[in-house]
């Protein structure tokens, strides 16, 4: 993976699925085996973060909607300066 990423740089995400073929085909795996158990890794992850992505959108649309982005971002500027 290391080497798809800084030698050839390739994206991370195509990285790491090449990376789970290779692997998945070294220990003697098919490729429908290797394909279900990258479905359902991905499935189990999207689906423990999803309600954080959504709600956080929501919060940072809702943020931003209503200005007070703006408010945090002058008062830090003038906290911290520019």
């Amino acid at each position: 993976m290391l080497f798809l990423l800084l030698v050839v740089k390739l994206d991370a995400f195509l990285s790491i699925l090449i990376t789970t073929f290779a692997v998945g085909l070294f220990n003697g795996m098919n490729i429908i085996d290797i394909l279900d158990s990258l479905l359902n890794g991905i499935g189990d992850t999207m689906g423990k973060i999803i309600l954080i992505l959504t709600f956080g959108t929501m919060l940072g649309k809702l943020i931003e909607e209503s200005g007070a982005a703006y408010t945090i971002i002058y008062r830090l500027i003038e906290i911290f300066g520019l």
